[in-house]
């Protein structure tokens, strides 16, 4: 299975640097050759993706908050930044000011270290921030509501698809079916690389994504 964004070609290169560089390993599972994360490899998307880990701990009540100032010349450079911000599951409060709950100012600041942009910005830390309602401030900063449907939608394909619940002609075995565990599992990516990955005090109830991420995780065992 090859990921959209990735011609054969490039994707059998990342492929094979990853494994000489002993990111992934290969493995052998009932006759048939797998490929798995090693121990490194996770550590290296622990660093790169620092919010993976952070999800599930406790927030300290601190917000960080990044602002910048950056002229229409450097446009290509004030996109870069944005999305990194995005990356690192920031919310845009506005064009120029970015917000988390997550304690990443300081992977931030190497960031902006190595892209030679530090003297463009303001790192802030406060506790203290008055929103109104916050879980109306949570939503249209994260876009929690839409997210939180898409995460639905993919539970909702798995159960209907493989629990009984159309007729037989139309009923599709998704544990068998790997077109269809490709096409989920492609959408379930797309989600989450969306997903700021926010303290569990800031997303609505029920949270599809625990749900979702349990049963693609089971789909592809």
């Amino acid at each position: 299975w090859i990921p959209e964004q990735y011609k054969k070609h490039n994707f059998y290169q990342l492929v094979s640097r990853s494994y000489k560089a002993k990111i992934i390993e290969k493995i052998e599972k009932n006759g048939e050759i797998y490929i798995r994360i090693t121990s490194q490899g996770q550590k290296i998307i622990q660093r790169d993706f620092p919010m993976f880990s952070l999800q599930n701990r406790k927030w300290d009540g601190k917000w960080r908050i990044v602002m910048f100032d950056i002229e229409e010349i450097n446009r290509q450079v004030r996109e870069r930044l944005r999305d990194k911000l995005k990356e690192l599951g920031f919310g845009m409060l506005q064009e120029s000011v970015f917000i988390s709950p997550h304690d990443l100012l300081e992977d931030f600041g190497e960031f902006s270290e190595t892209s030679g942009i530090k003297d463009y910005l303001c790192l802030l830390e406060t506790r203290k921030l008055t929103v109104g309602n916050e879980r109306e401030f949570y939503n249209k900063i994260w876009n929690l509501g839409d997210l939180n449907e898409k995460y639905k939608n993919i539970v909702g394909l798995i159960s209907n698809s493989g629990r009984g619940e159309k007729s037989d002609d139309q009923l599709i075995n998704i544990k068998n079916d790997i077109k269809n565990i490709r096409n989920i599992r492609s959408e379930w990516l797309r989600i989450v690389s969306d997903d700021p990955f926010l303290p569990r005090v800031f997303l609505p109830k029920p949270w599809w994504g625990y749900e979702a991420g349990r049963i693609v995780k089971n789909l592809a065992a």
